[in-house]
């Protein structure tokens, strides 16, 4: 194992961890059974609302489905630039998955608040 897999591990696990705190969070905050709002129009109207379970579930988990597949793929990599190529796309993909669901999150508790389904 080399140094570059171990830092696109702990990007990937801090990335991973912020997702879960900010949906273990949020889950606390919206009563069960409530619908929430997950995708958003360009103008700001809601697209799709799912269960509070999926709606906090769904991007997180497909985000670390995504980060197993690149660490198999990261310890392949034989030669030095191709696991730098590697390490960069870890780390740019770890940091979009968690400022997406942080938005997302943020996002959803804003318009429920607003709604007058939840108290923040």
């Amino acid at each position: 194992m080399d140094i570059l897999g171990v830092i696109g591990d702990v990007l990937w696990i801090l990335a991973l961890s912020i997702m879960a705190g900010a949906s273990r969070m949020a889950w606390s905050k919206i009563p069960k059974g409530e619908s929430t709002p997950v995708a958003w129009s360009p103008g700001g109207a809601t697209l799709l609302r799912l269960p509070r379970g999926p709606a906090l579930v769904l991007l997180p988990a497909g985000a670390f489905a995504i980060s197993l597949y690149l660490l198999v793929e990261s310890r392949q990599a034989d030669d030095l630039t191709l696991s730098i190529i590697m390490l960069g796309l870890r780390a740019t993909l770890a940091a979009i998955f968690a400022v997406i669901h942080l938005t997302q999150v943020r996002r959803a508790l804003n318009q429920l608040a607003e709604e007058g389904k939840i108290r923040l």
